[in-house]
């Protein structure tokens, strides 16, 4: 099993104790169990600065791999898990598993996985086989022969500009924490933050004058994040008139509950959440990270340009960053509209001076 022990710096994963591992005679027979293995993964992710988000993400998926494994009797030693393994697994995630059952954050819906969810799964597996092929615990990764399902090229959910105002004017309530969420949806909106950059941001991060603050990402690694005029008004007042005192010793942390201490990703996510609900938002993500998709897509429609929002939002890939350019029909109209060829060449025609 795997160990978890709590430090000032998080929380550090250790493979199980030596009095739960096999004796080595026998371990070199078996093999090396499964969960052994995870616990090895784990720290090796944090050591290489991996977030604990990330961390919590891969656990989950490696952990249901074993489960499923365990309960259907097929081999848990890494070393016998073949693609059959996990392709009974994959097809297990597509047929049995209801959207929203491994979630502590989400209710269990009557459907089924989406393609997105369970690709995320395949690359989990597909990392963590990867990675016991160069410590050299295996020799050959049981996903070489597995594909990763395709996933249909969808529209990121956005809130449109409607949808905005009334959020905003939900959040907007008497007291403190009516000012501290509604300046934290207007800072999400207006940088396309991740809630975690957001809980984590510093009082040392903020150049206000200058426009911008810094933020340290995935991989902690530390980017520049402009700010519009909006944003950055509501942010100074906050910090000025409105911010407790921090709760902690030698605590600097921005956004903070009514007490004094730091937010966390998932107190954020309830408070938008809520908001959405208020503001009668339906039949989308009503979280943070919606707030960052209608970022990017407004960046875009406002013309910028899709290296610009790559820094922007701390990306490493430019793919990634371009499935923000697939907009839905009405913006597609919009842009055609606006861009036409020959509506622009007649435009230039009418406006050429006469003889």
């Amino acid at each position: 099993m795997v160990t978890e022990i709590a430090t000032t710096q998080g929380t550090v994963f250790t493979p199980m104790s030596q009095h739960n591992r096999f004796p080595a005679a026998v371990q070199s027979r078996v093999g090396t169990p499964l969960q052994t293995m995870l616990g090895e993964y784990l720290l090796f992710c944090q050591v290489e600065g991996k977030s604990p988000r990330t961390i919590r993400w891969y656990r989950q998926k490696l952990d249901y791999l074993l489960a499923f494994l365990t309960k259907h009797g097929l081999p848990t030693h890494v070393e016998r898990i073949t693609q059959n393994e996990i392709r009974r697994f994959v097809h297990h995630l597509q047929t049995e598993v209801q959207a929203g059952e491994n979630n502590p954050r989400r209710r269990t819906q009557d459907k089924g996985l989406s393609a997105h969810t369970i690709a995320g799964y395949v690359r989990t597996l597909r990392a963590f086989f990867s990675w016991a092929v160069r410590e050299g615990r295996v020799d050959e990764s049981p996903m070489k022969h597995v594909g990763t399902p395709k996933v249909p090229a969808l529209a990121m959910p956005f809130f449109t500009d409607e949808e905005i105002e009334r959020l905003l004017k939900a959040a907007k309530k008497p007291g403190y924490a009516g000012k501290r969420n509604h300046t934290m949806l207007l800072v999400l909106l207006d940088t396309g933050i991740r809630v975690s950059e957001l809980v984590n941001l510093q009082i040392n991060d903020l150049y206000l004058e200058a426009g911008y603050f810094k933020v340290f990402g995935k991989g902690s690694k530390e980017r520049i994040v402009p700010q519009g005029k909006s944003s950055r008004k509501a942010l100074a007042e906050y910090v000025r008139r409105h911010r407790p005192a921090h709760a902690l010793a030698g605590g600097d942390a921005v956004f903070l509950t009514h007490s004094g201490y730091p937010l966390t990703p998932d107190y954020v996510y309830k408070i938008v959440s809520r908001a959405c609900r208020e503001a009668d938002i339906q039949a989308k993500r009503l979280g943070p990270h919606t707030c960052r998709h209608t970022f990017a897509r407004n960046f875009l429609l406002n013309g910028g340009d899709l290296l610009t929002l790559q820094r922007i939002l701390g990306h490493s890939s430019l793919e990634v960053v371009k499935l923000y350019v697939r907009l839905d029909t009405r913006d597609l109209l919009a842009q055609q509209w606006k861009y036409s060829p020959m509506d622009t060449l007649r435009a230039r025609r009418s406006a050429r001076p006469t003889a």
